[in-house]
């Protein structure tokens, strides 16, 4: 007797995400001036129903970074509520390879051994909110050495430098779909695509998608 396929059932995406972000105004020198993403999410959380659920952490060096991020060590593992998180949005200066803190760069090495192991128990991507990552031939060859370091499914993030309005647009109107999508690691080329096709200034900034291979 034949046995029957079980049918693959959609899944959403967990309605979390955790952000770590930089001190965006002490490059500038600036010690009475700080701006934020956060209130971008904040604002995101309240259209989504059931809501979206936000960690927020400042952070301004590779030692910190490896503190929230290092496999089975750091706070985000030994956290359980966070084992789930579906996108972990790094909002940073960058360059290609390369996030910038207030005080630090953070490289492709220091990137990747990071993030080491983090696809291997559930789906999940890294956000890269932060200027041209992922711009030309160096930007490539970080995507495909993070993804292959980290095994998540994907990464998300620019090829040019960006304006904070409407990089942040860009960024909220991906999120919205894809948490709203009822099977979002099926979709994500259909989810990016839309982005693209329904916002300019998104194709203007060089937002891009890779996806792990395999």
């Amino acid at each position: 007797m034949a046995t029957k396929r079980r049918k693959s059932v959609p899944t959403k995406a967990p309605r979390k995400l955790v952000c770590l972000e930089t001190y965006w105004s002490d490059r500038q020198a600036q010690a009475f001036r700080e701006r934020s993403v956060r209130p971008f999410f904040d604002g995101l959380a309240a259209q989504l129903e059931p809501p979206l659920a936000v960690a927020h952490r400042f952070l301004d060096s590779p030692a910190q970074l490896v503190a929230y991020t290092r496999r089975k060590e750091g706070l985000l593992w030994r956290d359980p509520e966070t084992f789930d998180t579906p996108v972990y949005y790094l909002s940073f200066h960058g360059s290609p390879g390369k996030i910038h803190t207030g005080l630090k760069k953070i490289g492709p090495a220091a990137l990747c051994r990071a993030f080491t192991g983090w696809g291997k128990g559930y789906d999940n991507l890294v956000y890269f909110g932060a200027c041209s990552v992922f711009k030309g031939k160096r930007g490539e060859n970080f995507a495909r050495a993070f993804l292959h370091a980290s095994r998540c499914r994907a990464v998300v993030g620019y090829t040019t430098d960006v304006n904070w309005l409407d990089s942040m647009l860009t960024d909220i109107l991906f999120l919205h779909r894809f948490y709203a999508d009822p099977a979002p690691w099926k979709n994500l080329r259909a989810i990016h695509a839309s982005v693209l096709a329904d916002f300019a200034p998104a194709r203007a900034l060089g937002h891009i998608l890779h996806i792990r291979a395999g």
